[in-house]
């Protein structure tokens, strides 16, 4: 199999895994949303140690967090990123617990547009005609939501921005994914261990037998999906990969109104269009861009 094809497989099958996410924390919904999370970054944490050691690749792990500790603006950085992270894992197993999974899906159309957007803000990149007016039309879809709801799709911008100005804090900060995984996990281990024995009214004794098992696998379950990503990503161009990214958000959609059975109104409607066009103008530009650089 050629190396951009296996890419294009493990991104797929990637984002298939992401998109199916929902019903693994659907499961959960006898949890506590925060002691869900809590948990997840625990046995995350646990994982990528077994990880480690299974791959045996110690002296890498060794030096590349000994590299980010002795960068002090990095290390801030890889802080920062985690607790973006963090916002954006509880955020989510909020959501699909509360009845909001079409809002995540939502927030997961618009993260691209949202990543580029702050892209240009911040490191001043130049933005194609295409980029805005994909930009223009996902935003007045935000407002029409807004508008005709009469609610702020709070879970959706949340999830867009913690996890777009996730990407731009780590733009700097060179880690391995796996890496990077146990160290975001490990700075947020500490605030979660002393959420769940101070103030959690919940404990594991409480949970069913599923419940439990499905919170120990939670770590494998986060960890599986980012490092088959990493391997796509190593191996296809970053322009295909980010054309199968809205398989994710699709797949969440159908989940939310066939299985979970929550509905869409009409509001809700007219805002997913315009980011539905907004998004099919965002990938005419990028099939344009692709074209004149052959």
């Amino acid at each position: 199999m050629k190396k951009t094809n296996l890419g294009f497989l493990l991104g797929l099958v990637t984002y298939i895994l992401w998109g199916f996410l929902s019903l693994y924390w659907k499961l959960l919904s006898g949890v506590s949303s925060y002691n869900t999370f809590s948990y997840r970054i625990i046995f995350t944490v646990i994982t990528m140690l077994l990880y480690m050691l299974v791959s045996r690749n110690h002296k890498r792990y060794q030096s590349e967090i000994g590299s980010l500790i002795a960068d002090k603006k990095k290390l801030f950085m890889m802080i920062l990123a985690s607790f973006l992270i963090a916002i954006n894992w509880l955020t989510y197993i909020f959501a699909v617990a509360h009845g909001q999974a079409t809002q995540a899906s939502f927030g997961y159309y618009i993260m691209p547009l949202v990543s580029i957007l702050l892209a240009v803000i911040f490191l001043h990149e130049s933005l194609s005609s295409w980029m805005l007016l994909a930009i223009a039309i996902a935003g007045f879809g935000v407002g029409m939501l807004a508008f005709d709801t009469g609610q702020v799709p709070l879970v959706s911008i949340v999830l867009a921005l913690s996890f777009g100005l996730y990407g731009l804090v780590k733009k700097n900060v060179r880690l391995s994914s796996d890496v990077a995984m146990l160290v975001e996990s490990s700075l947020v281990l500490p605030f979660v261990i002393i959420y769940l024995v101070a103030f959690s009214k919940e404990s594991m004794l409480d949970y069913t037998l599923l419940e439990n098992v499905l919170l120990v696998i939670s770590g494998v379950v986060t960890a599986i999906p980012l490092l088959l990503f990493a391997e796509a990503v190593k191996r296809a161009p970053l322009n295909v990969i980010g054309f199968i990214q809205y398989i994710n958000p699709t797949i969440q959609l159908i989940i939310a109104v066939l299985i979970f059975k929550e509905t869409i109104a009409v509001g809700q409607l007219k805002g997913f269009i315009f980011i539905w066009i907004a998004i099919a103008v965002f990938i005419l530009g990028q099939v344009i861009v692709m074209r004149k650089n052959k």
